[in-house]
């Protein structure tokens, strides 16, 4: 095992440690230069904007992973998120960009609002942005893993809700937490799995406004980051000699004044979830029944109905006939958002709400194969004609003659086209025999 100053060997994505971890935690926080292409070396990518990550990336063992996509709406929501691949492995990572500069909120209205409104009712712009992206660039298969500090590490969180089938790993340092009152019972066990690990280091408020629905490691500051958002740093995380983070057994040891503020704002944002818990139930099924239409998985929304019927029937601090009343809302929201979205994305299915009978002339068919195979037989005898020519042709119009010839001669796609209208006629006709049977 190579000691931290040595640097790390070429590493795979699902062999991270907390130091490797750290750094693609950091990747999003990068501005890449606008000509960027697919493919390319992120190293050289980081390299011409930020020359102490690129030597961190090279150093963490990271140097083979290529940029995949990256997009950066900054300057109108707020959201920031690259995505890399391992060239070799196929595995596929994704970084969301979090807050910047934390001493300093008042300048960061975008991200604040966005803060707010995820914290409260659960969903926020940047987070149905950060789905959208995981989707776009997902690696199919499902060798995914998500990285994220402060309001990217909520993101990650977010996307891995939606998507935890898909996911293999999240590594998450100081998030903000997700709001648990929105989550489907499925999700929260998905969040309280090995592959969710989240990182707080001692002294950090962010990672407690709210309720944290999954557990977390809390480990050592080596107190190199003054201020009182200084533990809310990357950087503020103590790592030893193998590039691990020290545990923590004595929380806000130190940090007096953030444990006050933590345990205050966990209290408010917590009573404030609480309140909002319907909104954030209606919203979170929207997203989800939506994303589940997008990728055409219509038996998941069975399922996660079902699940939704089992998280009101537990939620035992509103009256049974308010249950009873979201349960029907549940099902009349799946339902609109379900047609909602099949409208939107599925062209298909708007032909076949608007035409539910499908009607084939398979008598036309056959007609068509047989006028299409009528136009082969007289292509075949001018082709017979022309051939009788050749012994009256002069030379000079021999020429011409071969090539009027090479053009004219049954023609192999017409027969294909013959092919195709009687094959189509024929299982239409097996099928609705099939059907007749069957009634």
């Amino acid at each position: 095992m190579p000691n931290l100053k040595d640097g790390f060997e070429q590493v795979r994505l699902s062999e991270l440690r907390d130091q490797q971890n750290a750094v693609l935690n950091k990747l999003a926080y990068v501005d890449i230069i606008e000509n960027w292409k697919p493919g390319e070396s992120l190293y050289k990518m980081v390299l011409q904007v930020d020359t102490d990550l690129a030597a961190e990336l090279k150093n963490a063992g990271l140097g083979n992973l290529v940029i995949k996509d990256y997009v950066n709406t900054n300057d109108r929501s707020g959201f920031c998120a690259i995505a890399f691949e391992d060239p070799k492995t196929g595995e596929v990572g994704m970084s969301f960009r979090g807050t910047e500069g934390m001493d300093d909120l008042l300048h960061n209205p975008k991200d604040m609002a966005d803060n707010t409104l995820t914290a409260s009712i659960g969903v926020s712009p940047q987070s149905l942005e950060a789905i959208a992206f995981f989707e776009k660039n997902e690696e199919k298969s499902g060798k995914n893993y998500l990285f994220g500090h402060s309001k990217g590490g909520e993101l990650a969180a977010e996307v891995y809700a939606t998507n935890y089938t898909n996911v293999l790993g999240v590594h998450i340092i100081n998030p903000q937490p997700i709001n648990p009152y929105k989550l489907g019972p499925d999700q929260l066990a998905a969040l309280q799995s090995k592959k969710f690990d989240a990182v707080v280091v001692n002294g950090d408020l962010v990672s407690w406004l709210g309720r944290t629905p999954y557990p977390v490691r809390y480990v050592e500051n080596n107190g190199t980051q003054p201020g009182f958002f200084g533990p809310h740093s990357i950087d503020s995380m103590k790592l030893d000699n193998r590039g691990y983070a020290v545990i923590e057994k004595d929380p806000f040891s130190g940090y007096a004044w953030q444990g006050l503020a933590s345990t205050i704002a966990t209290a408010v944002m917590g009573d404030i979830q609480s309140h909002l818990r319907v909104y954030s139930f209606a919203i979170n099924t929207v997203v989800r029944v939506g994303n589940f239409m997008i990728n055409d998985l219509p038996g998941m929304v069975h399922q996660f109905v079902e699940y939704l019927k089992q998280a009101i029937d537990r939620l035992q601090v509103i009256s049974l006939a308010a249950r009873i009343a979201l349960i029907e809302f549940v099902g009349s929201l799946v339902k609109g958002v379900s047609l909602l979205f099949k409208l939107a994305f599925n062209a298909g299915y708007r032909y076949a709400t608007a035409n539910p009978m499908i009607k084939v002339d398979t008598y036309k068919l056959r007609n068509y194969a047989d006028r299409l195979e009528s136009i082969n037989r007289r292509i075949s005898q001018i082709d017979r004609r022309m051939d009788s020519l050749y012994l009256k042709a002069g030379f000079s119009d021999l020429w011409n003659l071969l090539q009027a010839d090479l053009f004219t001669e049954e023609s192999w796609n017409i027969k294909k086209c013959i092919y195709y209208l009687n094959e189509t006629a024929d299982d239409f006709e097996t099928v609705e025999r099939k059907i007749i049977q069957q009634l």
